[in-house]
């Protein structure tokens, strides 16, 4: 998708793309397609449909007991997508995790995940931790579930904890980060607020474990016997209260005023999610004030701040990325030679002003906006493949062409074009495979077929060795071993290339046991140099994304990835802000 002299009217296809799960990846999760619910479309940007009946029968707080900063309802834009799952503790669709944050609540949560900041949510404090096989959880003692059948206000206990882990490692495959909770080894409650975790080995991201996208606590009522929570069981201990999600269209929440949170929180009255169809809507949303803030890409925000220069811009960069990767067992991509050659000659910086208009950047293996553990730019900047600037270009290309001539001095390659496995969503809208097709051929005389398929399709051929070359769309993480651990460890689950390395292996290995952060961080670094010298696969390019924002809407939460919308509770609007008149 290219710059155009005027955006509106373009089609809002491009991050939701990346929004809607952990795709190419992502490839031990099925992804089939969802079903579409069939309740009526509302005119976009207008007043949330009232659900039938009040969500919740707890009284609300007297107008006398509330500060200046409560009130309203926040509307703004973003994708309404799922996979085949809405069970919290399944899926894998970002903007679900999102919704979901404000819904339930985890022991401990992100305040900034570029930073790796990490608060108590459900626990009181941050675990005690007498060794370093043993956390001890106390639970908040005012945290209660929503005030909402089957639950109906009880208190929050550990058991609820035990339940949640528990569950996820009952064996059953859909749970898809079970793995993630191997490493614990025993779950004792000591009471009916305090659960203690005994590790089966001292971990580095025991804190992130807790806090990790898919690590809400639920209730034994909302799944009894194995069942999955479904859509209208979405009851947790969170800020907000589920009213609605329809696919592809809107969602919303409402405040739940027996939080737990403290400071009187959440400020806001509700949350109005809405999908637009195109720019123009977007537009039309901000100038009548019927959106109080819109997430957009840069081209379109550089519009949009001509047209209303008192819009307030926040930015951010998003660890989501487009990638592609190698089946290592099947020729040419068996051969490092010819795995050097296609991953140099891609040009990144062209992907980032074809698919970002020039908002975005280049990526090792952690995406760039992962700033404690990505390798520094100016290392990257030295490696084949990602030199900046013409003469940078021609040597990587130099490179890439003497590689592809090694490889072509012992082997040859097929008479067919290469087939090139794309997500097909992907490739309608941007065009990823097509760049790459481009690329390829402009840089090494490379034949390539591209073929659009299903991500569901594409997950079972990467799976059976069947797709060797592969382009789609994948979410970010948050700390390092979710980054290298599960893709490139021999025994990771998600290892689809699959990639043996012992040297990997030992260094996968040792940073997982590192206490100390800035070792770690290193041990980070030089896992994705030998990543980078391996070329399996490669993170290509990240978006940097705008939201654009009334003055009267304060601390709009924007971070690095979806899943930690927790953080709506400490949003407010200004009602005494000269902005805020005329708002519907």
């Amino acid at each position: 998708m290219t710059s155009e002299p005027s955006p509106r009217g373009r089609t809002i296809s491009r991050r939701r793309l990346l929004g809607a799960g952990g795709a190419l990846l992502g490839a031990a999760a099925a992804a089939a397609a969802c079903s579409r619910g069939g309740s009526p479309q509302p005119t976009p940007f207008g007043p949330s449909p009232t659900p039938a009946g009040d969500p919740t029968r707890a009284p609300s707080p007297s107008p006398t007991a509330l500060s200046s900063r409560h009130g309203h309802t926040l509307r703004h834009t973003g994708f309404v997508e799922r996979d085949a799952f809405v069970d919290p503790h399944k899926t894998q669709a970002g903007p679900l995790h999102g919704h979901q944050a404000m819904i339930f609540s985890r022991l401990l949560t992100y305040q900034d995940q570029a930073q790796g900041t990490i608060a108590a949510d459900l626990a009181a404090a941050l675990p005690e931790r007498p060794d370093p096989l043993t956390l001890v959880f106390r639970i908040n003692p005012q945290a209660r579930w929503h005030d909402l059948p089957p639950l109906n206000g009880r208190p929050v206990t550990a058991d609820d904890v035990k339940f949640s882990i528990q569950r996820q490692l009952s064996g059953d495959t859909t749970f898809v980060r079970a793995p993630q909770w191997s490493v614990v080894d025993s779950l004792e409650v000591t009471s009916p607020q305090a659960i203690t975790v005994k590790l089966k080995a001292p971990i580095a991201a025991a804190h992130h474990l807790f806090a990790d996208v898919a690590s809400f606590i639920v209730a034994p009522e909302l799944a009894p016997d194995g069942q999955e929570i479904s859509l209208d069981r979405q009851v947790g201990s969170g800020p907000f209260l589920w009213v609605e999600w329809s696919d592809q269209r809107f969602a919303s929440v409402r405040r739940n005023p027996a939080w737990f949170g403290g400071d009187r929180r959440p400020y806001l009255d509700g949350i109005s999610l809405v999908q637009p169809r195109t720019t123009s809507e977007v537009e039309s949303g901000l100038r009548t004030r019927a959106l109080d803030v819109a997430v957009v890409n840069r081209t379109l925000a550089d519009h949009l701040k001509r047209a209303l220069p008192q819009l307030v811009e926040y930015t951010v960069g998003h660890s989501m990325f487009f990638s592609v990767r190698y089946s290592l067992v099947n020729h040419p991509y068996n051969d490092q030679r010819f795995r050097n050659a296609v991953t140099w000659a891609l040009d990144r910086r062209e992907m980032v002003r074809k698919f970002f208009d020039g908002s975005g950047g280049l990526s090792p293996w952690v995406s760039w906006p992962v700033s404690r553990w990505t390798l520094p730019e100016s290392e990257l900047t030295v490696i084949p493949g990602y030199r900046p600037g013409d003469g940078g270009r021609e040597a990587d290309l130099r490179e890439a062409r003497a590689a592809l001539d090694a490889f072509r001095s012992e082997k040859t390659l097929p008479a067919d074009p290469l087939p090139l496995f794309v997500v097909d969503a992907t490739e309608s809208a941007i065009g990823l495979g097509s760049v790459i097709r481009d690329q390829l051929k402009a840089a090494l005389g490379l034949e390539i077929r591209v073929v659009p398929m299903p991500l569901s399709q594409l997950v079972g051929l990467l799976l059976s060795a069947e797709a060797p070359f592969a382009a789609g769309p994948d979410t970010g993480w948050i700390d390092l071993d979710d980054w290298v651990y599960p893709y490139f460890h021999s025994a990771g689950t998600r290892n689809s290339f699959p990639l043996r390395d012992p040297d990997l292996d030992a260094l996968i290995e040792k940073q997982r046991l590192e206490l100390n952060e800035a070792a770690r961080r290193d041990l980070g670094y030089e896992i994705q140099r030998r990543i980078l010298a391996l070329n399996p696969g490669a993170n290509l390019v990240s978006e940097r994304v705008v939201a654009l924002a009334w003055p009267y809407v304060k601390s709009y939460p924007l971070d690095t990835t979806d899943g930690y919308q927790d953080r709506f509770a400490s949003c407010w609007i200004d009602a005494s802000d000269p902005t805020f008149r005329g708002r519907a």
